[in-house]
């Protein structure tokens, strides 16, 4: 991957000073550190052409969602990933309506946050895991969501065990559960279906079984995690497992 420009704002100097040191080992080429948006930041901002925005805040809110869309409306190849101290499942979904294309905790280890910017750099919507983001938040197209595994270390890879899992799923478990990450209720998906609400009850217990999650939330963001997966083996699974 080529080195990709990168802007950070943060208001803490310690931070600027650890993120400074650790992205200049990266493929990223940190541009310019601020301990705010304005000035010399936004200049940067708005002529660095497609760049990466790390902005740093304590909490997001209102002013740092409009602060965003500013930024976009000067330069919309700007991609901002918001890094907070502490937030809301709100606060997640007005972000990335606002703009973003990613946010995540600052207690986020080293390497995930890298990883984190290498895939808003494929133009794809990164959201910490432990966002307890709501299932019907929208999201932006192309991009996807990818909520990267809290056990996941740098050098290893999830998608044997997710293939494993997809491979135990039936065809209409997966279509229950690509439903499931648009926000459909059980009886919106029966609806859709053409099933009684108690069957989808029971394929939804099934899926959870077979993921290993406790809720339905927790399974929508697995199937978006993985979701790349689900829609390549959909035609195996379709053409191999029984309705």
């Amino acid at each position: 991957m080529s080195s990709t420009p990168l802007v950070v704002t943060h208001p803490c100097a310690l931070v600027r000073d650890a993120l400074r040191s650790m992205l200049t080992k990266s493929q990223f080429r940190p541009v310019h550190f601020s301990p705010t948006p304005g000035g010399t930041a936004e200049t940067y901002l708005g002529a660095a052409g497609i760049c990466i925005w790390l902005l740093g805040v304590r909490e997001c809110g209102s002013t740092t969602n409009e602060l965003v869309r500013q930024v976009i409306a000067a330069n919309p190849s700007v991609r901002p990933v918001i890094l907070t101290a502490s937030h809301t499942a709100e606060d997640v979904m007005l972000a990335l309506e606002a703009g973003a294309f990613g946010f995540l905790w600052q207690n986020i280890p080293s390497w995930q946050l890298i990883k984190s910017l290498e895939l808003v750099v494929l133009g794809q919507t990164v959201i910490h895991p432990q966002s307890h983001l709501a299932p019907f938040a929208p999201m932006r197209p192309p991009a996807t969501f990818l909520a990267l595994s809290a056990t996941e270390t740098p050098g290893t890879s999830n998608e044997g065990a997710a293939g494993e899992v997809l491979r135990g799923l039936s065809r209409r478990e997966v279509v229950i559960l690509r439903t499931l990450t648009e926000g459909a209720s059980n009886k919106m998906i029966a609806l859709k279906l053409v099933m009684t609400e108690s069957t989808v009850k029971v394929h939804m217990k099934a899926i959870l079984r077979k993921l290993g999650v406790q809720n339905r939330t927790q399974a929508a963001i697995w199937a978006r995690t993985h979701l790349a997966e689900v829609a390549s083996s959909y035609a195996a699974l379709a053409s191999n497992a029984a309705l």
